[in-house]
C-alpha cells in the first residue's frame, strides 16, 4: 500500500476499543496484519468502514467528509508498518500515534514522548520506552498541502506521517513528500459517497463488531474486576489467555507474565472450564486450587462465587464426582498430616508479626553461635565469610541467614548437612566459600530450629517436610487414587520455595501424570526463592522427561502506560545488576484505552525535609492523588518498604485521627473490602500488597539508604541481597497502581538508585 487514511471517527473508535490495544487480542493482532498489508479487512468493523482502492486504504466513519479531520500515513516514505519492529511494538507505536492525533485535534496536553518542534510545522513522537541512543520515532507534518487546502477551506484538517524509523533528521530543513496525500485528498469525496452502500452490503462477523470501551466517569471498585460469570469472562479474554484456559490438562502448563496481566483470573477460568467439561461428560474431576496465603484463598473463593455459577467449590469431594477445593499449602499439608496445627503453633510468613518473630529467632541463633562456637570456626572460615560475619551486627545478618535457611538448607538440602555442603551458594546471599562457612551457617540453622521447638511452633517448611514424609510412602501411594486430585492449579508459584514446590506432585491422583497448571511472575519472587533459574517443570518437581506447555501473557490491564513504564524501569535496572533477575515487563503492552488514560496522572517523586514531614506529606499526597484520579479513599494505598516507616505511618494515623485500614497479611482482600465500607485509606507494608490493586499508590521512603536498606556497616554481599529484594518489593508496590503513583523520599538522602532509569528517561516528575 502507498498510503493509509483514517478519519477522526475511526481514530476515536480504535483508541477506545480495548481489543485493539494489544496483539494478545485477535482484533489487535488482526489490526497490525491488516495495516501491514498481510491480510485484508472485512468491509465494516463496528462504526468503521474499510475502503480499498488500487493504491491504499481508507478507514472511514459516517458523516460529511468536509467536516472531518484526517491522519494520513505515507507507507512509501514511512516504515511504520514495514520496519523490523515486532507486532506488539508496531501496535503500540500506532496507538501512540492515534492518541497524539486526538490530543492535537482537541488542544490536549502532550506527554514527554510527544514533541511539537518549535518554529516548524513538524511534530515527533517517540512511542517505545527505554530506547536511548537511536529511539524509534514517528515524524509528522502538521500542515501538509498548506496552500491547496487553504483554498479548499480544509486547512488544519490533515496530519501526515511522512517518516518513521531510527534515523535522525533536521526538522527545520527537511520537507515532506506530498505526492500520496494529494491522491488521498482527491479521492475522499468519492469514497465517502460510497460508505452507505458498503455498510449495507457487508456485515462483519459478530465477534468482531463489538468494541469494548470504558467510561472514565463510571464508578469502579478495587477487586471487582473478577466479579463476572464464566461465560462473560470468556468473551473478554485475550488469545493467549484463551489458549491457556482451553489447553488440555494432561501435561504441566506454566502461565507467566508481569503483574496485572490477568494470570490469576485465567487460572480460575481454566479450573472451572475443566470442571464444567467433566460435569457435562459425567466424568470424575476433583480439582485443587492452591494459594499462598489464607487471605488470598478467601479472595479467590469470593471471586469464584461469581465465576463458578455451577458452585463446584461447595460440592463434597467425598460423595460427588466433580468438586473444587481451594486451599493454602499449609492447610493442605496439615490436613494430610491428620492433625491440627493451631494458629499459635504455625508461624505464617505472610503475617508481619510472625515475620519479625522469625527474624528474632534467627538473630538469637546467630548471637548464641557467635558467643559459643565462632572462635572454634574462625580459623577455618574463608576470609570473605569471616569479614562478612564479624563486621555486621546480628540484626543485620538475620535476614540473610533467614533467606539461606529457607531457600538452601530447608529448600534444596532437606535439612541434611551433607546435601547442603554440595549445594552451590546462592548468587545473592551469604558468601559461603568452603565447608567451614557452611558448617557455622548450619549450626545457626539448628539453633533456629531449637527456638521454634522451645516456642512449640512450626514454620511452613516444617509442615511441608513432615507432609512430604507421610506422602512419599506406600500407604499414601495406594490412597492417592482415592484421595488425590485430577487437576491442580497453583497461584503465584513464585512465592513458594523449592521445598514447598516439591510436595505438590504428591497430591496428583495418577502418579504417572502431572496435571498441574501454575502461574509465575519471576520478578515478584522477593529475595530470590532459589528456583527461578530452573528451566523446566521436571526440575521443579524432581521428575525427568516431562513435557511442559508454556503460555506468556503480555497485555497489562492494571496499570496506565506511564505507571507500567516506571515499573519496567525498576525491573530493567534489576536485570542489569543480577544475572537471574527477570524483567517480565520488557515485552509487555498496555491494554489501557484512551478513555482509561484520562483518569491517569503522571507518576511523580516528592522530596521532603525529614522523616516526619515525609509521613505527613504521604497523607496529603493520598488526598491529592485520590482527587486527581477520581478514586475513592479505599482505592488509595499508602505503602513502604521500611518496617520502621510502616510503624510510623500507623502511629501518625492514630495520633492525627486519619481514617486508615492496616493490612496485616499479604493480599488481604477482606481488609480492603472493609476499608471500602468504612471509607478508609489502606496502609500496608510492601510485603503485604501483592495480589491487590488500587486506583492510586503512595510509596513512602524511596530514598538512598532505605531502598535498598543498607544499614550501618554494609558489605558487598549484604548490599547485593538487599538490592535484589528491594527491586522485587518496589516493583510489586508500584505495580499495584492503576491510575496514579507517587513516591516520597527525604531530600538530604536523595532518591533511591533504583529510580535512576526512571529519572534518566523522564518517567517521574520531580526527578
Amino acid at each position: 500500500m502507498k498510503y493509509i487514511c483514517l478519519d477522526n471517527g475511526a481514530v476515536e473508535e480504535l483508541v477506545s476499543g480495548r481489543r485493539y490495544q494489544s496483539v494478545d487480542y485477535e482484533d489487535g493482532a488482526g489490526l497490525v496484519e491488516g495495516l501491514s498489508g498481510r491480510t485484508r479487512f472485512v468491509a465494516t468493523l463496528g462504526a468503521i468502514t474499510f475502503i480499498y482502492d488500487q493504491e491504499g486504504l481508507f478507514l472511514t466513519t459516517s458523516g460529511s467528509w468536509k467536516t472531518k479531520k484526517y491522519l494520513v500515513i505515507d507507507c512509501e516514505r514511512s516504515s511504520l508498518f514495514t520496519s523490523n519492529l515486532q507486532s506488539a511494538e508496531t501496535l503500540t507505536s500506532f496507538q501512540k500515534l492515534l492518541r497524539f492525533c486526538v490530543k492535537y485535534w482537541s488542544n490536549g496536553v502532550f506527554n514527554r514522548a510527544e514533541k511539537i518542534i518549535t518554529g516548524t510545522s513538524k511534530a515527533v513522537i517517540f512511542p517505545l520506552p527505554f530506547e536511548q541512543d537511536y529511539p524509534f520515532r514517528i515524524v509528522i507534518e502538521r500542515n501538509p498541502l498548506a496552500d491547496r487546502l487553504r483554498k479548499r477551506d480544509l486547512e488544519g484538517r490533515f496530519l501526515l506521517v511522512y517518516k518513521s524509523g531510527r534515523e535522525h533528521g533536521n526538522s527545520s530543513t527537511e520537507e515532506a513528500d506530498e505526492t500520496n496525500i494529494r491522491k488521498v485528498v482527491e479521492k475522499l469525496p468519492g469514497h465517502y459517497s460510497s460508505i452507505g452502500d458498503i455498510s449495507k452490503g457487508s456485515i462483519a462477523p459478530a465477534e468482531s463488531r463489538q468494541i469494548a470501551a470504558t467510561d472514565a466517569g463510571a464508578e469502579t471498585h478495587v477487586n471487582e474486576t473478577f466479579h463476572r460469570s464464566f461465560d462473560d469472562w470468556m468473551k473478554l479474554l485475550t488469545k493467549q489467555q484463551l489458549r491457556f484456559v482451553l489447553a488440555p490438562a494432561d501435561v504441566p502448563h506454566r502461565l507467566f507474565g508481569p503483574a496485572g496481566t490477568g494470570k490469576t483470573l485465567a487460572l480460575m477460568l481454566r479450573t472451572v472450564k475443566l470442571l464444567r467439561d467433566a460435569a457435562q461428560k459425567n466424568a470424575t474431576c476433583h480439582a485443587l486450587l492452591v494459594t499462598h496465603s489464607e487471605a488470598t484463598r478467601l479472595s479467590l473463593q469470593d471471586a469464584l462465587v461469581a465465576i463458578d455459577t455451577d458452585d463446584f467449590q461447595s460440592r463434597d469431594k467425598g460423595s460427588g464426582t466433580v468438586s473444587l477445593t481451594v486451599s493454602t499449602l499449609a492447610f493442605l499439608c496439615a490436613t494430610t498430616l491428620k492433625q491440627s496445627i493451631s494458629a499459635t503453633e504455625f508461624v505464617d510468613r505472610d503475617a508481619h508479626d510472625s515475620k519479625e518473630l522469625q527474624l528474632l529467632y534467627v538473630e538469637e541463633a546467630i548471637s548464641r553461635i557467635r558467643s559459643k562456637d565462632y572462635g572454634s570456626f574462625q580459623p577455618h572460615l574463608s576470609k570473605e565469610f569471616d569479614l562478612f560475619f564479624s563486621k555486621q551486627s546480628n540484626a543485620q545478618l538475620a535476614p540473610l541467614f533467614q533467606h539461606e535457611i529457607g531457600v538452601l538448607i530447608k529448600g534444596r538440602a532437606g535439612e541434611k548437612f551433607d546435601k547442603y555442603k554440595a549445594c552451590p551458594s546462592l548468587r545473592y546471599g551469604i558468601p559461603t566459600k568452603n565447608e567451614a562457612d557452611k558448617g557455622i551457617t548450619f549450626a545457626i540453622f539448628k539453633e533456629y530450629q531449637k527456638q521454634l521447638e522451645v516456642a512449640n511452633q512450626f514454620d511452613t517448611d516444617d509442615v511441608v517436610i513432615s507432609a512430604t514424609g507421610q506422602l512419599d510412602t506406600p500407604i499414601w501411594r495406594r490412597r492417592r487414587t482415592r484421595d488425590g486430585f485430577d487437576f491442580i492449579a497453583i497461584d503465584e508459584t513464585h512465592l513458594f520455595n523449592i521445598n514447598e514446590i516439591h510436595v505438590f506432585h504428591h497430591f496428583c491422583r495418577d502418579a504417572s501424570t502431572y496435571p498441574i497448571s501454575f502461574t509465575v511472575d519471576e520478578a515478584q519472587a522477593v529475595g530470590d526463592r532459589g528456583w527461578l533459574d530452573v528451566q523446566s517443570f521436571g526440575e521443579l518437581f524432581d521428575a525427568d522427561r516431562i513435557d511442559e506447555e508454556t503460555t506468556a501473557v503480555k497485555a497489562v490491564f492494571r496499570n496506565a502506560p506511564q505507571i507500567r513504564e516506571v515499573c519496567a524501569s525498576i525491573l530493567a535496572s534489576g536485570a542489569t545488576l543480577f544475572t537471574n533477575f527477570s524483567n517480565t515487563l520488557a515485552l509487555s503492552e498496555s491494554a489501557f484505552t484512551a478513555a482509561d488514560e484520562k483518569r491517569a496522572v503522571t507518576p511523580k517523586y516528592t522530596h521532603c525535609t525529614d522523616d516526619m514531614a515525609m509521613i505527613s506529606e504521604a497523607f496529603n499526597m493520598a488526598d491529592e492523588i485520590m482527587m486527581a484520579t477520581s478514586s475513592k479513599r479505599s482505592q488509595v494505598l499508602i505503602t513502604t518498604l521500611s518496617d520502621t516507616i510502616f510503624k510510623e505511618l500507623q502511629a501518625y494515623a492514630r495520633e492525627h485521627n486519619k481514617p486508615v485500614t492496616v493490612l496485616s497479611q499479604r493480599g488481604d482482600y477482606t481488609q480492603v473490602a472493609q476499608a471500602a465500607k468504612s471509607g478508609h485509606f489502606v496502609v500496608g507494608h510492601a510485603d503485604f500488597v501483592g495480589g491487590l490493586e488500587f486506583g492510586a499508590v503512595v510509596i513512602v521512603g524511596v530514598d538512598k539508604g532505605r531502598v535498598p536498606f543498607e544499614g550501618d556497616l554494609p558489605d558487598a554481599d549484604t548490599r547485593n541481597y538487599a538490592s535484589y529484594a528491594a527491586h522485587n518489593r518496589l516493583y510489586v508496590a508500584a505495580s499495584r497502581a492503576q491510575y496514579g503513583l507517587c513516591l516520597l523520599g527525604v531530600q538530604s538522602r536523595g532518591p533511591s538508585d533504583l529510580l535512576k532509569g526512571a529519572a534518566k528517561n523522564g518517567l517521574l516528575a520531580g526527578l
